[in-house]
């Protein structure tokens, strides 16, 4: 399983922000990661403005106030989780803040803000785009850190990204009771009903269907090296985002697992058709892994492309972990 070596956890001090933390602690501690608090201070858009109207320290001042709040933060992880961390405050845009900190880690946890109109929830903005630009795997927090987790669901496409997911997010369950889904098409059932088609026939073709996706389930897991035998599989029919949000509502996991599509927008999460629905209506967390940056068949087309048989440069996060991905020449 993948390790984590590396986590950066990003706070604002809400108390979605000292879940994050929390949670972050307590994976570094079963992980014996490193473990890196950053908060982000935004600077006035108009700084001229605010040198003219305000103190030139004041900035300085919130910076200091926000630095001594988390060393207050890594004393309370250091006894609670035996955990040392190390912090750091920054000035200027969130995001690319975030970014520039998770350029060598190898989890980012944060925790989900926000209300929608009619008091709906909704994915904080500055999350929303770590998840949409972000090449590491990202957990997003809702729920309080008092334990390990105890549920997971994990679900499945096929995909290059649900291996990826599949292997973090195995690794950040441990030894959780874990529950493997997949969201199939009704498209073959709703062509036999239109035809009229017996429904003993259909309940039999149905049966098949279904026991074809379990079986290759458990292969699509072997071949990543996931022992199979204490995970519980099912398969669900209809709308992806739906079926899962529903399975999810009847086990009551406190961790689900998702992949995402590279750097698609927030609502395409490899899941089959699952959009960004399952993040802003689940109650629990949510782990979103990034796919490896490149297939074997795209890295072949990118490499035939490049003059020479040269390659493109830059890696993913995936290539430096061993065992999980074969180091693609791009």
């Amino acid at each position: 399983m993948t390790p984590f070596n590396a986590i950066l956890v990003a706070t604002d001090f809400s108390i979605d922000g000292n879940n994050a933390v929390r949670r972050a602690a307590l994976l570094a501690h079963q992980h014996g990661a490193g473990l890196h608090i950053l908060h982000v201070l935004k600077e006035p858009a108009c700084r001229p403005l605010r040198e003219w109207f305000t103190p030139l320290a004041d900035i300085d001042l919130k910076a200091a106030l926000a630095r001594a709040a988390l060393r207050r933060v890594a004393v309370e992880i250091a006894g609670a989780y035996d955990v040392t961390a190390t912090v750091e405050v920054k000035v200027g845009d969130p995001l690319q803040a975030l970014v520039q900190a998770a350029a060598h880690v190898d989890l980012v946890v944060l925790g989900r803000r926000g209300h929608g109109r009619l008091g709906t929830l909704r994915v904080g903005r500055t999350v929303e785009r770590m998840l949409r630009v972000g090449r590491q795997p990202v957990l997003v927090v809702r729920k309080p850190a008092d334990a390990r987790y105890r549920k997971a669901l994990l679900a499945l496409d096929f995909t290059p990204g649900s291996d990826a997911a599949a292997q973090v997010g195995m690794a950040m369950a441990g030894g959780a009771r874990t529950h493997v889904f997949h969201a199939a098409d009704s498209f073959m059932e709703s062509m036999l009903r239109r035809a009229g088609v017996e429904r003993a026939v259909i309940l039999d073709v149905v049966a098949r269907e279904e026991a074809g996706t379990l079986a290759r389930m458990r292969r699509s897991l072997a071949r990543l090296g996931v022992d199979t035998r204490p995970l519980f599989f099912s398969v669900g029919r209809g709308p992806a985002d739906i079926a899962t949000l529903q399975l999810a509502r009847t086990l009551g996991p406190d961790l689900i697992i998702a992949g995402k599509n590279g750097q698609s927008t927030l609502g395409a999460f490899l899941l089959g058709s699952v959009s960004g629905k399952v993040l802003a209506e689940s109650a629990c967390d949510m782990l979103i892994v990034p796919p490896p940056r490149a297939t074997p068949k795209a890295a072949f087309l990118l490499n035939r492309r490049a003059p020479h048989g040269k390659a493109s440069a830059g890696t993913h996060w995936m290539q430096d972990l061993p065992g999980i991905l074969p180091r693609l020449p791009y």
